[in-house]
């Protein structure tokens, strides 16, 4: 994982994400761009959106055939995945993998998702400015990507959304652990999708929940009400757990994410 450096922008506190800072959720503020960091984000978005299956491989041959990068930029491409923890080095497997998840490391990742919006909810800073009228925004393009059925931008926004509040608390190594977690949180909320687009009106409904949450986060920003903060992000945050249970039950000891995959598939 990339570690924040302290910002040379006149004002900003040491540790805190300058507001410059490109991600795969953030728009691109004007940064120039490399082919590494643009393999980086086709590749993460073919992870995150299962394309590329967990425990596929990812070697230079492939890059260099099938995202037409060039041999080093496709090696760096891999290290970036594996410091973000998307893909595993295996020397015993000759090669490295995209991330396959038991159910242990997909309790971990939902465990740090709720740790991350819990604290997020008694951190937040209301007087951060623009933080409504941003987050108001991000919410319009939203709608329109659940519209659209693109899970890949229906997790990408949402991504931002909550990453647009972390940055309010103005912790760069926070930050990072929240970026890191939501990134990991968008492949399991891909696979949902998936699996609830299987069930009669399943997938319209826990639209339609995602965005009045969502509402209610910017209601509760905007009224400046830390209680009210305190109970909907968690809560939000808890639907991703909430959701695997539901369609999976008793089955969900003993899978892993490739087979999670499998069977949305």
């Amino acid at each position: 994982m990339k570690k924040s450096k302290a910002p040379s922008v006149p004002g900003k506190r040491w540790g805190s994400p300058p507001s410059a800072t490109r991600s795969s959720a953030s728009p691109d503020y004007g940064r120039k761009t490399s082919q590494t960091d643009n393999a980086v984000d086709l590749i993460r978005s073919r992870i995150i959106d299962l394309s590329l299956k967990p425990g596929t491989k990812l070697d230079e041959p492939l890059l260099v055939k099938q995202f037409k990068l060039g041999r080093t930029p496709a090696r760096e491409a891999i290290n970036r995945l594996v410091a973000e923890g998307l893909a595993s080095i295996f020397p015993n497997r000759g090669g490295t993998f995209v991330r396959e998840l038991d159910l242990s490391e997909i309790d971990e990742v939902l465990m740090a998702y709720q740790l991350v919006e819990t604290v997020l909810a008694q951190l937040l800073q209301f007087e951060d400015p623009g933080l409504v009228s941003d987050l108001e925004r991000i919410q319009a393009r939203y709608i329109g990507e659940v519209r659209a059925k693109s899970f890949l931008g229906i997790t990408s926004v949402n991504e931002e959304f909550h990453l647009r509040m972390h940055r309010s608390i103005g912790n760069g190594f926070f930050y990072e652990f929240a970026h890191s977690t939501h990134r990991h949180v968008r492949r399991l909320l891909v696979l949902l999708y998936k699996m609830e687009m299987k069930e009669k009106n399943l997938l319209e409904t826990q639209l339609k929940i995602n965005l009045g949450e969502h509402d209610g986060i910017i209601d509760a920003i905007r009224r400046g009400d830390r209680a009210a903060l305190n109970s909907a992000l968690p809560v939000h945050a808890r639907q991703a757990q909430r959701r695997l249970q539901a369609i999976l039950g008793k089955k969900l000891p003993a899978l892993s994410l490739g087979q999670l995959v499998a069977a949305a598939m």
